[in-house]
């Protein structure tokens, strides 16, 4: 994968970092038995749709590999 420009490497990163910060949350939460499996996958889901829409705006043309 051939990124655009150091800012956008830079931004990515920060996406991702944020991205797994809040994965991190929701599969505690979910562990720790304040959310409920489905709802934490539900909102998971979203999470990684928002990300890969993210990379798409900054020219990253498949998050998935």
């Amino acid at each position: 994968m051939t990124l655009k420009a150091p800012s956008t490497t830079a931004q990515f990163r920060l996406l991702l970092r944020r991205y797994a910060h809040r994965v991190s949350i929701t599969c505690a939460l979910e562990t720790g038995g304040k959310l409920a499996p489905e709802v934490a996958f539900a909102q998971l889901e979203t999470l990684w749709q928002a990300l890969e829409q993210e990379a798409k705006a900054l020219g990253i043309p498949d998050v998935a590999g």
